[in-house]
């Protein structure tokens, strides 16, 4: 899926859109290219509300410009930046020798959660995102911005439109058993991908129509009379972030989805891939909602 209109009501883009921009490590580049087509386009951005990855970009694109943007998350890359963060995520789809590679570097993941906790300091995480994000306040951004985040002690989804940019970022983006949750007014945050991984709610509070942009990963292949257990599990408990995911899409007027499923979450290669799949997909939705000049 591309694109998907999910409501009857012609989507009227002249009038500006709010942005609900998600979570998907890596897979959320694609953001960069839907928010350039719709600039080309001439479509008013009235709020962007974003989790994780999404919130990233969606800061990067703000403040960077085009190619400002680009150009730092590339340098990101090629300083092998993304390689300082462990893989101890979702069971990708390589195979032969990167397979391989891959099964190694998330074994040494877990196994060092094992022992101290958390893969990542709180302070190195900070600094990634530190050379991605210039430093604001989030109410200083030049439109309405609101970073989705998880209560860790309650799960309640919590909503950020004030306060220092950079620490806020870090909590959404903070994966349960990568970095610890963030401090942030008495409160313990951490990824909001936990419970708001695309933030359809956030974003209708500040208005509509609401566009989604969906760069989730993929359901893993699996043979039940292989997999192992831990594989097993992750597949099982991916159906049910695909069907949470569709139920929260259906509340969107309009869902943008790049083809990046396939890519893995922290895969640093796949910059340019997910940048043109989020051109191609912004450019099929606007076909089927032409804006008005």
């Amino acid at each position: 899926m591309t694109s998907d209109s999910s409501h009857a009501s012609p989507l009227d883009l002249r009038q500006g859109v709010v942005l609900a921009l998600a979570s998907g490590g890596m897979r959320g580049v694609a953001h960069l290219g839907v928010l350039a087509e719709l600039q080309a386009a001439g479509v008013p951005i009235k709020g962007i509300a974003a989790t994780s990855s999404g919130a990233t970009l969606g800061a990067m694109w703000l403040l960077l410009g085009d190619p400002g943007a680009e150009e730092r998350l590339k340098e990101f890359a090629r300083r092998g930046l993304g390689a300082s963060i462990p893989d101890i995520g979702e069971i990708d789809a390589r195979t032969g020798v990167a397979a391989t590679v891959a099964r190694v570097k998330r074994a040494l993941g877990m196994l060092r959660i094992v022992f101290i906790r958390h893969a990542m300091r709180q302070e190195a995480f900070l600094d990634l995102v530190a050379f991605l994000v210039p430093d604001r306040r989030i109410e200083d951004m030049p439109v309405p911005f609101r970073i989705v985040t998880t209560d860790h002690a309650t799960g309640e989804e919590v909503w950020l439109d004030r306060g220092p940019l950079r620490l806020a970022i870090a909590a959404s983006s903070a994966v349960p058993g990568l970095v610890a949750p963030f401090h942030w007014e008495g409160r313990r945050l951490q990824d909001g991908g936990t419970v708001a991984e695309i933030p359809v709610v956030a974003a209708r509070a500040m208005g509509g129509p609401v566009v989604a942009v969906e760069v989730s990963e993929g359901l893993p292949a699996g043979d039940p009379d292989l997999d192992r257990a831990p594989k097993a599990m992750f597949r099982a408990a991916a159906m049910g972030w695909q069907a949470l995911r569709r139920r929260i899409l259906a509340e969107a007027d309009v869902v943008i989805s790049p083809a990046v499923n396939h890519l893995h979450w922290a895969d640093c290669t796949g910059v340019d891939d997910a940048i043109a799949a989020g051109h191609a997909a912004t450019r099929q939705m606007l076909a089927a909602h032409p804006p008005t000049r």
